[in-house]
């Protein structure tokens, strides 16, 4: 027989007091893909001293289905303060429709049942993107207990599907909009995190920095319904950052849905309290280009299974930032009654305009969103070089061609994926650059 696990005092906290059997550590993904079987586990405890839970059982049911029941299971017993993981015997598949999953605990002498039901809002996707984990960090440099919990979240940022932020506390790596950013958490210690922007309340911040990996680990088993595409240029001469985000939605979503941007920058010394000289601060949250609630307006309330919606956003950036360290993480966020979730989040690093585009040879290019293939306008009938790019800097199209009545085709560009590209014109030893959205 399986021994009882003693759970760690801080998770403790996280439980409700006063109860019999109930579960923690339950997760769900919100986006599911459809079809596909997922495993419902939970930890079955028990709140109430003198009398030990000794037989079990969790089951679960979506919508009006059918109870799934799961397997009796029996302990020497359950007191508080200890835990016993349960794995359910059927996966969860189901077919593409939204409901609640509900996941609740069956126990032998619970007396009472207010706390044994935990209920899930899932959206099953039949269509779906990858989803990435946003993880925000509350720290400072003034604080003694921080250096552990930035250990663990760089560590995390390495992963390619975990994007970390940290907001610094009033401190010299600190500013105006990441204070106002986070202030919505009402999180006023460091160090703090938050997962996924609390998932509409339901994971509050903690500073038990040792379960984020964990969780962040649940949480990339789902998928989201939108893919972010970002082309962060940098002009290195104005020091001019232009940021284009593109969000291609691969099934049609409803809601509240805003845009936002990070500017963060890694490899930054920097003192740090309780920990040796020569401490390199990384993730460091330099602005919050879309403002603390996020841009508005750019995805409609309804948006369309294979639709892009773009936003652009621009910066003037100090000369003290290293560029050559800065990243953009840019996220759609769902928010419901004042509260959060990440639907994705993504980063990419900035793209250095060099002195070719300063001196750019000029174009127009139309209709931009375009469909089809879409139009060079040029000043020159010469022949040119056309190339266009993905998000993440593949060449998908090289050509040459040469212009007639100053107006020129981009072949191959209709087969493309929805999605931000940039389109590249070479023409008599000049180039120059623009960005276009494929609907």
């Amino acid at each position: 027989m399986r021994s009882i696990i003693t759970a760690p005092a801080f998770a403790l906290a996280l439980c409700a007091a006063g109860q019999n059997a109930y579960l923690t550590n339950c997760f769900v993904p919100r986006y599911w893909k459809a079809n596909t079987g997922y495993e419902i586990a939970a930890r079955v405890r028990n709140s109430v001293s003198g009398a030990p839970l000794i037989t079990f059982r969790v089951d679960w049911r979506f919508n009006n289905g059918p109870i799934e029941q799961g397997n009796w299971q029996s302990t020497t017993g359950i007191s508080p303060g200890q835990y016993w993981p349960y794995v359910h015997q059927t996966l969860f598949a189901q077919p593409a429709s939204d409901g609640i999953l509900k996941v609740w605990v069956v126990g032998n002498g619970d007396t009472d049942h207010t706390n044994d039901t935990l209920s899930f809002p899932v959206n099953v996707l039949g269509a779906w993107a990858a989803k990435s984990v946003l993880i925000e960090q509350y720290t400072g440099t003034w604080c003694q207990f921080c250096p552990s919990p930035n250990a663990t979240t760089n560590a995390l940022n390495a992963d390619p599907l975990i994007v970390v932020a940290k907001h610094h506390n009033t401190d010299e790596l600190s500013n105006a909009g990441s204070t106002a950013y986070w202030t919505q958490f009402n999180a006023n210690y460091s160090p703090a995190g938050v997962m996924e922007q609390e998932e509409f309340g339901t994971l509050p911040d903690d500073a038990a920095y040792d379960l984020w990996g964990a969780r962040a680990e649940q949480r990339k088993l789902g998928v989201s319904p939108a893919s972010i595409a970002i082309a962060p240029a940098f002009n290195a001469w104005t020091r001019q950052l232009t940021v284009d985000v593109a969000v291609t939605f691969a099934a049609a979503q409803s809601g509240e849905l805003v845009v936002n941007a990070y500017v963060l920058e890694d490899n930054v010394p920097g003192a740090q309290t309780a920990a040796p000289s020569g401490y390199i601060h990384h993730q460091v949250v330099r602005e919050v280009l879309g403002g603390a609630t996020g841009t508005a307006g750019v995805i409609p309330s309804t948006t369309a299974a294979g639709a892009t919606y773009a936003h652009q956003y621009t910066l003037q950036v100090p000369q003290e930032w290293n560029h050559g360290n800065m990243r953009i993480a840019a996220m759609v966020t769902e928010r419901q009654n004042g509260t959060t979730w990440t639907v994705n989040v993504s980063d990419a690093g900035l793209v250095e305009v060099g002195v070719e585009e300063q001196a750019a040879l000029r174009f127009a290019l139309f209709p931009n969103p375009a469909q089809d293939d879409p139009w060079l306008a040029l000043e020159s009938l010469s022949g040119a070089r056309i190339q266009v790019y993905s998000a993440d800097g593949r060449l998908l199209v090289d050509r040459e061609d040469r212009a007639h009545g100053g107006l020129l085709r981009i072949g191959g560009f209709a087969s493309l994926p929805a999605g931000l590209y940039t389109v590249r014109v070479e023409q008599d030893g000049v180039a120059g650059q623009r960005r276009i959205v494929k609907d």
